[in-house]
């Protein structure tokens, strides 16, 4: 099916029409060995081996012994590849085993993640509002299918799979450390210091940002199920009043925002100093309670130890 079949159909970008099956193919020249899916799929395993950033048309075609040109025939250019790389490693399958919402919606959400962990790259592809592609709109409709029997509108549902979505890609990339140079990583317990980072500098002294194989799991599985428990309690309560005010875009460099953010984190550091300056008087107040307790005890069996002497001496006096 073209867009020649259906002449009344929007002119689709080309790479969008590749996905949705309705672009015209090219004319084939000497060469058959080359395909928009060869293409798409040499693309996939360079970002998938060396990072989105690797790959270039020279690159792709280079792994496939053909000259660059030649790619320009079955993809527009680079932008468009990327869209086909996007959809083509979005393919994901849930089985839909569940018998609760939750345990359907969980599962799906572990499916989406599983593609990310495939593809890592995807992260730096993040999800838009309006999804374009048919295999980014397959996950959608199997997250509602996941919370086909919630009885909420679409205009809920919705935004509640495209809130999990932007978690997944979100952790996803801030879980890689892809980008982290591992000298600044064991220099920071020193950098973030307490007087800088007071609530966040011991977190770091106790190695929160150590590398450790099971952090990602553990980490993703409590954020979503904290992100399932908010959105089970919403279905629950039945509440309106989720909008929020959007701020102005330039309110973060506002002079009198700025100098109100900087009283409170002087108001905070104070507060802290003021706090550990009480726990230390009380410490040193129970200190002192607890000595004159013990001198206090100390004293009474003393004058016990005396009386029980004076009383023994007495004892014996009377029997002679």
């Amino acid at each position: 099916m073209t867009d020649a079949e259906h002449p009344d159909s929007p002119a689709l970008p080309h790479a969008h029409a590749v996905t949705w099956g309705v672009a015209a193919l090219p004319h084939r020249g000497p060469k058959r060995e080359l395909s928009t899916e060869r293409i798409v799929e040499a693309a996939i395993e360079i970002a998938d081996a060396d990072g989105l950033e690797a790959v270039s048309m020279g690159r792709v075609a280079a792994s496939l012994g053909a000259a660059p040109m030649s790619l320009y025939r079955y993809v527009t250019g680079k932008d468009g590849l990327l869209l086909l790389m996007y959809d083509a490693a979005s393919e994901v399958v849930v089985p839909g085993a569940g018998s609760t919402w939750r345990e359907r919606l969980r599962e799906w959400a572990m499916f989406v993640r599983a593609s990310y962990d495939a593809h890592p790259w995807l992260a730096d592809l993040p999800p838009s509002s309006i999804p374009t592609t048919p295999n980014r709109l397959a996950i959608l409709e199997a997250g509602l299918a996941a919370i086909e029997d919630v009885d909420e509108p679409y205009d809920a549902k919705l935004p509640t799979l495209l809130l999990l979505l932007g978690y997944i890609g979100l952790y996803a990339k801030a879980s890689s450390n892809a980008d982290v140079d591992d000298a600044v990583r064991r220099a920071l317990p020193e950098l973030v210091t307490d007087e800088r980072f007071p609530l966040l500098a011991p977190a770091v002294r106790a190695g929160v940002f150590e590398l450790r194989d099971t952090d990602r799991d553990v980490g993703f599985g409590f954020g979503l199920s904290r992100l399932l428990d908010g959105i089970e309690r919403w279905l629950e309560r039945k509440a309106d009043g989720d909008e929020l005010e959007q701020l102005p875009t330039g309110i973060t460099t506002d002079k009198h925002v700025r100098e109100a953010a900087k009283l409170v984190e002087k108001a905070r550091a104070e507060l802290r100093d003021a706090e550990k300056k009480a726990a230390d008087a009380v410490a040193r107040a129970a200190d002192r309670l607890r000595a004159a307790e013990s001198k206090a005890e100390a004293a009474a069996e003393k004058e016990a130890a005396k009386a029980a002497v004076k009383a023994a001496k007495a004892e014996a006096k009377a029997k002679k």
